[in-house]
């Protein structure tokens, strides 16, 4: 029972790689978070309800560092989805603080030979002295962890709704779908819990004290239910879990990563519905973060050199995926981009050639004629119809 969702998560994690890692190599970081809550869920679990000195002894204090990392963990994996690849930056290592502080303050205590770490255990309740540290008690560690990994989630959450807002329809399409999926997860796993820490903790004998041992509420065992709450709820969400596939096509996904994996010169077509799709979404992902249309010298053979995709891919991708020719694709772009310059009076105090160089356009009059065709009228004709003062 005690290692029950350990091998659940485990499966979930097997699952997310196999169905995302070829797509956005970013899902390691989805699976990394899993895997650090779930053990220090279990770890903390262990602390209150089991006896076994061994099993504290391993478990305690070493995934604290770790824990700490958890919320950074769901913010690249945020960063990962919208860009549409694995994203790491410099940003990380500040984030990583907290985890190389935790890892500072327990020092003294890794420092105790296993053997005793074992002995400490094996004393009562009332008797252990508080754990090996540094500078700040365990408890208030596990407290200060716990705060900054919810502040890294709202900090995600409101990132992923400012790349909602000033994103193109794609984008917002897929960070809809991923905030949707986050608001399905987090009340399934944070609710049930907080209704056991307020039954644990006016049921104690202790005031304010939560007391996990206590009969009167839950058995020791049935807290363990608890921890099944994590795996179970990504299984509620099939969609994402199987990224989008049909659960049945599992075994062939299994079989496709395990060759790419193992098979030294295997190759694959590039008629392959995996990797067409995943040049697909990279492409547009791209285009509408980095907006390199805005550079008048803009081309095919930049997105190919940017995201190291083959030109031919490329440029199958355009004609084949999104039915539209190249040019006529930057040139929509460019003038969807001019009108919203429009909106927000830049042309208060730009001139509409500053416009046009602004949107990626070489010439005025390239603009012009570009512009009628999509509007119908002209900038100077479409400002005075549309922004009427």
């Amino acid at each position: 029972m005690l290692y029950t969702s350990l091998i659940l998560v485990l499966v979930v994690a097997l699952f997310f790689l196999l169905n995302h890692w070829h797509q956005n190599k970013g899902v390691v970081y989805l699976v990394l978070a899993i895997l650090v809550f779930s053990l220090k869920q279990t770890t903390l679990l262990v602390l209150n309800t089991s006896r076994d000195p061994l099993v504290l002894a391993s478990l305690i204090a070493h995934l604290d560092p770790m824990h700490a990392l958890a919320g950074p963990f769901v913010i690249y994996y945020f960063k990962s989805m919208v860009k549409g690849e694995f994203v790491w930056d410099t940003t990380f290592l500040v984030l990583s603080i907290p985890a190389v502080l935790c890892a500072i303050n327990l020092l003294p205590y890794y420092a105790i030979p296993f053997e005793n770490k074992v002995d400490y255990f094996q004393m009562a309740v009332v008797k252990r002295p508080p754990l090996a540290h540094l500078f700040l008690h365990i408890n208030y560690q596990i407290s200060l962890t716990m705060l900054f990994n919810v502040g890294c989630i709202i900090y995600g959450i409101r990132f992923l709704k400012k790349m909602k807002a000033v994103n193109g329809s794609y984008i917002k399409k897929k960070v809809t779908v991923l905030i949707n999926r986050i608001f399905v997860i987090l009340p399934i796993n944070i609710i049930p819990n907080l209704v056991l820490v307020v039954l644990l903790t006016s049921k104690s004998k202790q005031l304010g004290k939560i007391d996990f041992v206590n009969p009167e509420v839950f058995t020791n065992q049935s807290l363990f239910f608890l921890t099944l709450l994590l795996p179970i709820s990504f299984f509620l969400i099939p969609s994402w879990l199987y990224n989008e596939k049909d659960p049945m096509s599992f075994l062939e996904n299994f079989v496709l990563t395990w060759k790419r994996m193992f098979t030294e010169n295997a190759k694959f077509s590039a008629e392959d519905p995996l990797e067409k799709s995943t040049d697909f979404e990279r492409i547009i992902s791209y285009i509408e973060i980095e907006k390199p249309y805005v550079n008048t010298a803009f081309s095919l053979h930049d997105i190919s050199q940017a995201l190291n995709i083959p030109h031919n891919r490329v440029t199958t991708c355009f004609n084949k995926q999104l039915k539209v020719a190249f040019p006529s694709y930057r040139n929509k772009l460019r003038i969807d981009y001019a009108t919203n310059l429009l909106r927000t009076g830049t042309h208060l105090t730009t001139s509409i050639e500053g416009i046009a160089e602004m949107s990626g356009f070489k010439s005025k009059s390239i603009f012009y004629k570009t512009f009628k065709e999509e509007h119908g009228t002209t900038p100077i004709d479409w400002i005075k119809e549309n922004l009427k003062s």
